[in-house]
């Protein structure tokens, strides 16, 4: 592991009495904006002594589950399935409501707001991803999935819209102008829920992590298709936030680890396993080749395993080795064949990353490059600040 500065915490914002479910750096501004399952959304600006005090704490019917914020137009999604559309004062300290939208059916997960097209996109645990335009508020379009929609993310020049589901699965919608959508394809590579997704303009590349412990990089523009895994945490990924201008990757576990990922490091796609009835180094049949056992009438238990690296089926005979695998994602040392870990160069196990034991179990994060800040919400109800400059 690359041996960083480590990440100084500023402050913590003490307030909230459930799960944090979505906190935002204002932009431009010493403030954040928060919401919990306590059913409050609270704005907190920094005062003159350095600490953060709610400047508004207004209590909702619901448990607040979801929130968008651009040119001070506020949108909060509701457990009911609804979402409030807010103007909040450029000085934030009052909110007007302006509209309702009865949206979903079920518990709102994630929003995005487009203010140069004015339109509203959310998705809810009812399977189903809406948007709107922000100047009636009328719905332009639907699309349904197969299983509750956790997680959104929109390139606005494209009008690509990434839909993480509980199933592991990405739906890629393209939004026409109008009320008309195109469904272009189903990204699948995660075998958990979509917990975050993070979509760079510049680089055409989405990112996205997971309940299965991985963060993955789906190169999708100019025709790439490819896919490369990020493995280092041993729990759930909880969220993920993105330094542009750096290339780097922050993703956060239930592990109660922060690993920042430089993104302009070599990757290789991870290898994709390869199915066989008998070791591929070896030849010798697995125990469900019956037939070759009867023949050869030689019994054994050999059991199938798979090489991290070049993704052939092999006996455990001819695997014994583990070794971290930086070029393929694997920041622990994994199985690997003999050959590969005879050929392995050393450039492959150099690793880019560095690893922060931030010692909370982070349920929301947001980051502000301007402000080299961020801020995390925890499983203990607070937020907390951290200086990540010197991670940089």
């Amino acid at each position: 592991m690359v041996v960083g500065g480590s990440p100084a915490l500023v402050s913590q914002l003490v307030g909230h009495t459930n799960t944090v479910n979505k906190v935002i750096l204002v932009p431009n501004d010493s403030a954040l904006i928060s919401v919990s399952d306590d059913r409050t959304l609270r704005v907190w600006i920094r005062r003159s002594s350095g600490d953060y005090w709610p400047s508004i704490c207004q209590t909702l019917e619901w448990c607040v589950s979801s929130l968008a914020l651009e040119n001070f137009h506020l949108f909060v999604g509701l457990e009911s399935g609804s979402i409030n559309h807010y103007k909040i004062t450029e000085d934030l300290n009052r909110i007007t409501l302006l509209r309702i939208y009865s949206s979903h059916q079920m518990r709102v997960s994630d929003l995005i707001y487009d203010g140069n097209r004015d339109w509203l996109l959310s998705v809810g645990k009812d399977k189903t991803f809406h948007w709107y335009t922000g100047d009636t508020g009328r719905r332009l379009g639907s699309y349904v999935a197969g299983a509750w929609c956790l997680c959104l993310a929109f390139d606005r020049i494209s009008n690509f819209a990434f839909i993480g589901d509980y199933s592991g699965g990405i739906h890629m919608v393209r939004l026409e102008e109008g009320e008309e959508f195109k469904f272009v394809t189903t990204l699948k590579g995660h075998a958990g829920s979509i917990r975050s997704l993070i979509w760079d303009e510049e680089e055409q590349i989405l990112l996205s992590c997971s309940a299965d412990k991985s963060v993955f990089i789906w190169e999708i523009g100019e025709g790439k298709g490819n896919a490369i895994q990020l493995n280092c945490h041993r729990e759930r990924v909880n969220d993920i936030a993105y330094c542009a201008p750096s290339r780097l990757l922050f993703s956060f576990g239930i592990d109660k680890k922060m690993i920042v990922w430089n993104l302009r490091t070599e990757r290789k796609p991870f290898a994709l396993w390869q199915e066989s009835n008998e070791c591929q180094e070896c030849s010798l049949p697995f125990f469900w080749n019956v037939q070759r056992i009867w023949q050869e009438k030689n019994v054994n238990f050999k059991r199938q395993h798979h090489c991290r690296r070049c993704g052939r089926a092999v006996c455990g005979e001819c695997s014994p080795h583990q070794s971290i695998l930086p070029w393929y994602g694997f920041e622990y040392p994994v199985r690997v064949c003999k050959p590969c870990y005879q050929d392995i160069p050393e450039d492959e196990l150099r690793s880019s990353t560095q690893t922060h034991n931030i010692l909370i179990e982070p349920s929301c994060v947001d980051f502000d490059y301007s402000k080299k800040l961020m801020a995390v919400g925890a499983s203990d109800n607070v937020i907390r600040l951290y200086d990540v400059a010197a991670c940089l």
